[in-house]
């Protein structure tokens, strides 16, 4: 069997990559390996920038009436304190529902998702890609074959591994651990962020008096971490969730019949939450790419050359972004003088937290 394009992962990047493709009239078909609806670890914060990328899918009225309203940061930091407040409507929203809402609409448009998890790339005689191997559902090894293929499947992404695109990062690795939780003290329409120069916890009220509560640690500490959580966070509901490293490089996004998208493309420290914005407006670039790269198999090289720089550019202008925060918030003689400018000077702190959400 062989399909248009073939889809793996049903995440934000792979489903708004696979709604935006179904929708122009291409066979799009999606494996993914967990059952929807499921708890994934994220931050759940939906900024200007993804708000406006899920607007430009026709989705954004939807998710604004399952979100709940932030207005902005609160970060506490070398001793200091500090509220940024937004100058656009964000949300907060549980992945479950963001997730399932933007797959919903791809199936609606016609992409078609199995169950399975993804072993192997399959190429032609020519070195080109042509579809996966996967295991089902039913642990039956199987060949789907595709004219193109997106790996959108995230941290750890099998088929950027498969593809011989990854690189090793750089740093300590770092993991997340934490739950959703009730009766979470302050958790009243801003997030809220502990910050420490090794670990930094996030809270995020979500609404009806429940709030995600996450911590971003070092591996050797995630299981006092997750034991304090539930010990001072409150009433945990659903289960707690774990996972890293939260670090993945990619030496390049593209091959011969196959791109990544969101995370498999490229991650970037959590921290300052661009990570949905990211994977929709990537999603955008990767279905546009791909269809040209459809419409004449002379037109691929150049889509996809395109794609890869603007992959490149923008996860360069972001994580330098990323870096200027990180340092004003980690580093004690940085942390304090800015603060106490940005509190002086609101036009500045807006246009900092601007440059990071749109």
């Amino acid at each position: 069997m062989q399909v248009d394009v073939l889809v793996v992962g049903a995440g934000p990047a792979g489903a708004a990559t696979a709604l935006q493709l179904a929708r122009a009239g291409v066979g799009v078909t999606i494996i993914e390996r967990a059952a929807f609806p499921r708890r994934k670890i994220c931050g759940e914060y939906l900024g200007a920038g993804a708000l406006a990328a899920l607007d430009a899918l026709g989705l954004g009225e939807d998710v604004r009436k399952q979100g709940s309203a932030l207005h902005g940061v609160r970060i506490a930091a070398a001793g200091t304190r500090l509220e940024l407040r937004f100058s656009r409507a964000a949300l907060s929203l549980a992945r479950e529902r963001l997730d399932g809402t933007i797959l919903a609409a791809a199936r609606h448009a016609g992409a078609r998702l199995l169950r399975g998890r993804v072993d192997d790339i399959v190429r032609d005689g020519d070195g080109r890609v042509a579809g996966v191997a996967f295991r089902d559902d039913g642990g039956e090894r199987r060949e789907l074959r595709a004219r193109f293929l997106v790996g959108a499947d995230g941290v750890g992404s099998t088929v950027a591994r498969k593809l011989g695109l990854t690189r090793s990062p750089r740093g300590v690795p770092h993991f997340a651990v934490g739950g959703h939780y009730r009766d979470v003290a302050g958790a009243n329409g801003c997030i809220e962020m502990f910050v420490d120069r090794h670990a930094y916890l996030a809270i995020n009220p979500l609404g009806d008096g429940l709030a995600n509560v996450m911590a971003v640690v070092p591996k050797t500490a995630t299981e006092s971490w997750a034991r304090a959580l539930d010990l001072a966070a409150g009433s945990r509901v659903g289960p707690r969730v774990a996972t890293g490293p939260l670090a993945h490089c990619v030496r390049r996004a593209v091959a011969p019949g196959a791109l990544l998208v969101g995370d498999a493309a490229g991650f970037l420290n959590p921290f300052t939450g661009q990570g949905v914005m990211l994977a929709l407006r990537g999603a955008q670039r990767a279905a546009a790419a791909i269809g040209e790269s459809l419409a004449s198999t002379g037109a691929e090289a150049s889509a996809l050359k395109r794609y890869e720089r603007a992959r490149r550019g923008e996860l360069a202008r972001r994580g330098r972004r990323a870096a200027v925060v990180d340092a004003l918030v980690h580093v004690p003689a940085l942390a304090r003088p800015a603060a106490a400018h940005l509190r002086r000077s609101p036009r500045h702190a807006t246009m900092l937290l601007d440059a990071l959400v749109t």
